[in-house]
C-alpha cells in the first residue's frame, strides 16, 4: 500500500477533492441519467453534499493516517455506487428508495470493515514490539 499518501500529506486532500468529484457526478449520473428522474437543483445540492461530505471525510481520516480506513471506505463508496445501478433498473418509487438504502450500507459496511483492519493492523504491530 506504498501508493497510498502518507499521513499528513496534502496528497489527501487531493485524494479527496477527486473521489467528491467522482461520488457527485456518477450520483447525479446514476439518479438524472440512467434513472431518467427529472433534474432539480433541490436533489443536485443533496447529492453533491452526500459525495463531498463522504468523501471529505474519508480522506481526513487518511490524513490522520488511518490510511486503510481511507481506502476501504472509499472502497464502500464505490460498491455502494455499482449497487445503486443494479438494483435502480426497472424501479421507481419506494423501490427506488432501496438503492439509496443499499448506497448508504455499502459505505458503512467500508467504514466497518475499515476499522476492522486498521484495528487488526494495530494489534500485529504491537505484537511485534
Amino acid at each position: 500500500m506504498r501508493w497510498l499518501p502518507a499521513a499528513r500529506s496534502s496528497r489527501w486532500w487531493l485524494w479527496a477533492g477527486v473521489s467528491a468529484l467522482m461520488a457527485t457526478l456518477l450520483l447525479w449520473i446514476i439518479r438524472f441519467g440512467f434513472l431518467g428522474q427529472s433534474f432539480t437543483g433541490d436533489y443536485a445540492i443533496r447529492f453533491l453534499l452526500l459525495g463531498t461530505g463522504v468523501s471529505f471525510l474519508f480522506g481526513f481520516f487518511g490524513w490522520l493516517g488511518l490510511r486503510k480506513l481511507a481506502l476501504c471506505s472509499t472502497a464502500g463508496l464505490a460498491a455502494g455506487l455499482i449497487g445503486m445501478v443494479v438494483y435502480s433498473r426497472d424501479m421507481n418509487g419506494w423501490e427506488d428508495l432501496a438503492s439509496i438504502l443499499f448506497f448508504m450500507e455499502a459505505i458503512a459496511a467500508g467504514f466497518v470493515i475499515g476499522l476492522i483492519v486498521e484495528g487488526i493492523s494495530l494489534m500485529v504491530r504491537l505484537a511485534k514490539k
